[in-house]
């Protein structure tokens, strides 16, 4: 103990200069983009579009296979005739042609003619050609000192200002002025370069590729690939209507990406309702994913059984406590309420029963005994095979006892994972939501009946067979002694601390801070946690479940702490742990960390560190929430083929070809990417969805409200 005081007593954190930036950041309407799918189903006579475009009366008209279909405002309906031109290829006469001939070479391939206050623009297989005035000429577009002499040009297009774009392999080309172009490759962001066709609309450019599509707008690039956003990946053809929406023509039918006027609060709101329609289960009102029994529809979804009801449970306690804290709605107090009397489940329901577990056990998940025997595919053979893949998997059987009811089933062999869940729901609801002693109370023997269960226990989860879980070992001979352990020291260092210390905020008891100031000083945890948040070797490593639970601990960890020598410890964890999260710009870590280091200064022997951080990085995390999608089935997604993509070392934990991350060294768009949970890899590239799973914008509401509640930001 007093070598590390000795070591710390220099350390210090100060209230440093507030930040340099105005809080809240005010986020206003948003445009937000949905994808809608016509197919057969929806009246085209063929899923195979060729053509997508606009008839002489204003209206959609998709050439298919088997004919051609006008969109009637809701659904396509089979028209005989098309009296319209849309279809047909812009010509010039063979003089022109020939004229043409005469600077390109004989075997020249027109892919595309457009016209503009007279001046036409040819892309052709060996290059782009404009014509003014009568004469040709070859454009060789220069941009500072990089000049292109464009080949095999795909697609060209007049937008809506007027400036000429064309589209090749070698990349996207945009005259800005004459002789003034902007040249765009994977360096500049351009998503893909194998062009099927172009469109340009009211203020964006839009690509077809053979595999996804692109859209120029606003100075950025976004990538639309994918069940989320596209039919299929290959685009035949692009039309932008008036409003802006982007017709897409595939061979499985047309996608048509619109936008929606959106605000964060009306997002929240969609994805609470989407909850109550389909991710409710059991009476006690745990939130899960659904299973889709039909790939992709939403009104075949069902609620399913996951590995971990409490974890789950208590960030939505979180969500529904921070919501009221920001907004005082008693919806959220009913909420809340409803989600703590099913945490506390979870605790009760282990107790009596075929197999009694010790006081203060608590159940991963529960089923009802009405429902399937989980046994049948988590007996013993289940057990077996898990240990072949993890040496240390605790083999117990039966995996899922029926309680002293005979009503449910409750899962064993629970973890320290839901344990963080447990206790961030149980410090937002006791801190936020509960106003009288009685609630209070609750609260307090709630936490009281867990943390004396993992101290008389040697801290410990002991099931009901009297050993430690497998993902349960909090002792000291676990965390420092035991090589098995090593990389998951810091996290479970830092965890346990946040047990004593929530555990001691809501219940004063003086037993929890003199366990905490063992296991902190004594046995070094906080030591711990301050070099090893978890075995972090870079940005891009692997382990982001690990790194939202550390995010967990660090809330109330530095919210509740007042020993300025721990403070520094934590402090110095979060501060490090951040430098590689932000590359992320997830809002869950982002508003974590401001909440917890906003005005703070670190002093040690090196000097001080501003721990304020950026305004840029709240910025993100707004980015992120408003371009969070609403679509959360888990649709086959890759940006494995991308141009702007660098890949990740090996060192960080991944197969070589299977994560990376944009040119600007921070991961692909929320919508750009398959995982939209916090607790999963940003980086990898793929995703292997079979649009049978529908997941919850759970995740989404934690962190919207935790920036809510702490003023980052105001709708």
């Amino acid at each position: 103990m007093l070598t590390i005081i000795m070591l710390f007593n220099f350390a210090s954190v100060v209230y440093g200069q507030n930040a340099t930036y105005d809080l809240p950041i005010a986020v206003g309407t948003f445009d937000q983009q949905r994808h809608s799918r016509y197919t057969m189903n929806e009246g085209l006579p063929d899923n195979n579009v060729k053509k997508i475009g606009l008839s002489d009366q204003g209206r959609i008209i998709a050439e298919t296979s088997g004919g051609f279909a006008e969109f009637d405002g809701e659904r396509f309906r089979f028209v005989q005739n098309i009296n319209s031109k849309i279809f047909s290829e812009v010509t010039f006469d063979k003089k022109d042609f020939k004229q043409l001939q005469k600077i390109a070479s004989t075997d020249l391939e027109i892919r595309g003619i457009v016209v503009h206050k007279g001046e036409v623009a040819v892309a052709a297989n060996n290059g782009l050609y404009l014509k003014l005035k009568k004469k040709w000429r070859l454009v060789l577009p220069q941009q500072a000192t990089i000049r292109w002499a464009p080949v095999d040009v795909r697609a060209v297009a007049y937008d809506a200002s007027g400036d000429l774009w064309f589209a090749a392999p070698q990349g996207v080309g945009h005259r800005i002025s004459e002789g003034k172009w902007q040249l765009f490759t994977g360096a500049n962001g351009l998503p893909f370069n194998d062009f099927t066709s172009m469109a340009a609309g009211p203020e964006s450019v839009w690509f077809g590729t053979t595999n996804g599509a692109i859209q120029f707008r606003k100075g950025g690039w976004s990538f639309r690939q994918g069940g989320r956003w596209l039919l299929d990946n290959h685009v035949n053809d692009i039309f932008v209507d008036a409003e802006r929406n982007a017709w897409i023509a595939t061979a499985k039918g047309v996608s048509r990406i619109c936008y929606q006027s959106m605000t964060l609060a009306k997002k929240a709101a969609f994805f609470e309702e989407e909850i109550e329609k389909y991710h409710r289960r059991t009476k006690f009102g745990y939130v899960n994913p659904a299973k889709l029994s039909a790939a992709g529809d939403k009104s075949t979804a069902e609620a399913i059984c996951t590995d971990n009801d409490g974890q789950r449970i208590g960030f939505y306690l979180a969500a529904m406590s921070l919501g009221y804290a920001a907004s005082g709605d008693p919806k959220f107090k009913q909420n809340a309420d409803k989600a703590f009397d099913a945490l506390v489940f979870l605790s009760t329901v282990t107790q009596g029963g075929t197999h009694p577990a010790p006081k203060g056990f608590f159940a991963r998940a529960i089923r009802p005994t009405s429902g399937p025997d989980p046994h049948i595919e988590q007996g013993l053979e289940y057990d077996l095979r898990r240990r072949k893949q993890d040496a240390l998997w605790k083999i117990i059987q039966p995996r899922w006892p029926v309680d002293k009811s005979g009503k449910w089933y409750w899962k064993n062999d629970s973890s320290v994972d839901e344990l963080d869940g447990h206790f961030l729901g149980y410090g937002t609801y006791f801190d936020h939501v509960c106003k009288t002693e009685a609630e209070k109370d609750r609260v307090r023997a709630a936490v009281s009946n867990t943390i004396d269960h993992i101290i008389d226990n040697g801290f410990n989860l002991v099931d009901y067979d009297g050993k430690p879980t497998r993902w349960g070992r909090l002792s000291p001979d676990d965390i420092n002694r035991n090589p098995d352990q090593v990389v998951e020291r810091g996290l479970r260092s830092l965890s346990i601390l946040n047990y004593l210390s929530v555990s001691h905020h809501i219940t004063g008891d003086p037993r929890y801070r003199d366990e905490y100031l063992k296991l902190a000083y004594d046995q070094g945890y906080g030591m711990n946690g301050m070099t090893q948040p978890r075995d972090i070797a870079g940005a891009g490593s692997e382990g982001q479940g690990d790194d939202k639970m550390a995010f967990m601990n660090y809330y109330q960890l530095l919210r509740y702490e007042t020993d300025p020598t721990l403070l520094s410890m934590y402090y110095r964890a979060i501060h490090r742990h951040w430098q590689i999260e932000k590359y992320e710009k997830c809002p869950w870590a982002n508003f974590i960390y401001a909440a917890c280091c906003m005005g703070k200064v670190r002093t040690d022997h090196w000097g001080e560190t501003e721990l304020t951080p950026p305004k840029e990085s709240l910025e993100d995390a707004i980015e992120t929430l408003k371009r969070y999608p609403l679509d959360l089935i888990n649709w086959p997604m890759s940006n494995a083929h991308r141009i702007d993509l660098v890949p990740l070392k090996e060192h960080l934990g991944h197969e070589p070809g299977t994560a990376g991350y944009r040119t600007d060294g921070y991961v692909f768009p929320i919508d750009e990417r398959h995982e939209i949970r916090w607790g999963r890899d940003p980086y990898a590239l793929q995703g292997f969805g079979d649009a049978t799973r529908l997941e919850t914008g759970l995740h989404f509401l934690v962190a919207y409200y935790m920036g809510l509640a702490h003023g980052f930001f105001e709708n």
